[in-house]
């Protein structure tokens, strides 16, 4: 009869789970972790999502401009300007930088230059497009300002404002390309879906477009730039 506590003991041990009861050998039992635990109700362990690594890299943030650019990069303290036969062309020695239709008395060339000193790089998207009215496709832009504030005379009537949040990209059919507007406000045409939103990045960037030189209608060379 002295047996019967020690049974006893032994199962409130094994009722306890691991509450601090010894084996039968007198040895301390450690306590049970629960770090794996999973209560019946929980979901399956495979449908729990796992804790984010710390090693994990973060997703690639959006281009904050147009990528692969295409660009002419130059010296604005080593330009001049030339003209011949109705166009005037801003060089950086014998590189061009722009180039602007218009006739030998007309402000063009000089336009060009002041834009020009203005930056470092002159952009583009859709050269090299193949229509017919190619210049009408060709956005281009500027980049890495030089800190010069030149002066291009009769900029006011060169710009012209736009919403820079209702930005639209459209198909206009027929294969006519595509568009970028702020709703009735065509800001420029371009060759096909990539350009387009090519152009949409850069012209959300700014809330005034400017131009110089005559319209796209014409299919001359011209210059758009951001303000």
């Amino acid at each position: 009869m002295r047996r019967t506590p020690r049974l006893i003991l032994i199962a409130v041990c094994v009722l306890a789970a691991g509450t601090g009861c010894g084996s039968d050998k007198g040895d301390p039992v450690a306590a049970p972790t629960f770090g794996t635990v999973v209560s019946p109700s929980a979901a399956p362990e495979s449908a729990v999502p796992s804790p984010a690594r710390s090693s994990a890299r973060p997703s690639p943030a959006a281009p904050s401009w147009p990528s692969p650019a295409d660009c002419v990069s130059y010296d604005p303290n080593n330009l001049t300007v030339q003209y011949e036969a109705g166009i005037h062309q801003v060089m950086d020695g014998s590189k061009v930088v722009a180039r602007v239709h218009g006739g030998p008395g007309e402000v063009m060339g000089d336009q060009a230059l002041a834009l020009a000193q203005r930056y470092k790089r002159h952009c583009f998207t859709g050269r090299g497009n193949g229509r017919e009215d190619a210049n009408a496709y060709v956005f281009d832009y500027w980049r890495d300002p030089s800190g010069k504030r030149t002066t291009i005379a009769g900029e006011d009537d060169a710009c012209s404002s736009y919403d820079r949040g209702n930005l639209q990209v459209n198909d206009m059919g027929g294969g006519q390309g595509w568009r970028v507007k702020d709703d009735d406000n065509v800001l420029h045409l371009f060759d096909d879906e990539s350009d387009a939103r090519a152009g949409r990045l850069v012209l959300a960037k700014y809330g005034r477009i400017c131009r110089i030189g005559n319209p796209p209608d014409d299919d001359q060379d011209y210059l758009t730039y951001g303000k």
